[in-house]
């Protein structure tokens, strides 16, 4: 590559294949993780949103995790019926209601959490930091332009994805980026 230009076709077909396959593992991870719940990571992405943010309608979870309310319908109801969620309607008939985390999804959404950030220090372990911080820049620097509207997304208090809400910069890198987060772990 010269000049910001492409110059070979690999590289164009290479970061949408990485992904794909990041997305995979990390999901195939997820559902071995949580195979004695019969749910699958689909789910979880919907407790661990609850998780950072709990009592939600369908519409504002909808778009804090940037799906279709026909799927977070769908999703809701396996969650309801299973006992990680419910909701706070008055009457069986109230159309205004929000969806809570019960113990047992908060408690699995956290479980969820905590095993996707030890494979992610378990892979990311042998990278050195600096190595790791490049590569954040470079991969904010792709995002940036394929959607220039990343920044709003990314540091709005109101519609973030689940992920967003995690710490984006490691300690001490300052807040070049968005960082908000999960409570810092308790050391044991």
């Amino acid at each position: 590559m010269s000049g910001g230009r492409w110059t070979s076709p690999y590289w164009s077909s290479f970061l949408p294949i990485f992904f794909d396959r990041v997305t995979k593992i990390m999901r195939k991870n997820v559902n071995e993780e949580i195979a004695d719940t019969g749910l699958t990571s689909a789910h979880t992405i919907y407790l661990i949103a609850l998780n950072l943010k709990d009592g939600q309608t369908m519409v504002e979870l909808s778009k804090f995790l940037d799906y279709d309310v026909a799927n977070t319908s769908r999703v809701i109801k396996t969650l309801m019926q299973e006992g990680y969620v419910y909701n706070d309607r008055k009457t069986p008939q109230s159309r205004k209601y929000k969806i809570h985390l019960t113990e047992m999804g908060k408690n699995l959404a956290e479980r969820v959490m905590d095993f996707e950030e030890s494979k992610m220090e378990e892979y990311f372990g042998n990278v050195e930091t600096e190595d790791l911080l490049h590569m954040r820049d470079t991969l904010i620097t792709i995002l940036r332009s394929m959607d220039p509207e990343i920044d709003d997304y990314i540091s709005s208090p109101f519609d973030n994805p689940y992920y967003t809400l995690l710490q984006t910069n490691p300690p001490g890198d300052g807040d070049r980026f968005f960082v908000t987060g999960r409570a810092p772990k308790k050391k044991k």
